[in-house]
């Protein structure tokens, strides 16, 4: 009897320069404008080279690929109070608006972000 053993990796693209975020993603953000001082807050979202954290939860990045429609889906783990577990996220730059995980988010000017932390 004769195995085969194939192996098909699906994927929509190779991965995202080693799996980091890009440089146009990363700082602060807030799903509010008015909120960009306030980074601790609710609305507030930080998106690091592997990590993007809102106020109770995060991901751990540990692969990303681009998606036909441009948007980048990142895996990994999902942290929060609770632990963690594998989890992804999908994030679409739109100039200065963040679409994360079906949220929009604003980028926060450096100062804002600065004053709030």
């Amino acid at each position: 009897m004769i195995c085969v053993v194939c192996i098909v990796l699906l994927s929509a693209a190779p991965a995202h320069a080693a799996d980091r975020l890009p440089n146009a993603m990363l700082g602060q953000w807030a799903s509010d404008p008015a909120a960009c001082g306030e980074q601790a807050s609710e609305l507030g979202l930080t998106v690091e080279p592997r990590s993007v954290l809102f106020y109770e939860h995060g991901y751990e990045i540990k692969r990303i690929v681009r998606q036909k429609d441009g948007s980048l889906k990142a895996s990994g783990y999902a942290v929060d109070d609770q632990g963690k577990a594998r989890g992804s996220i999908t994030l679409k730059l739109a100039g200065d608006k963040l679409d994360a995980g079906g949220q929009i988010y604003h980028r926060c000017a450096k100062s804002e972000a600065a004053a709030g932390q």
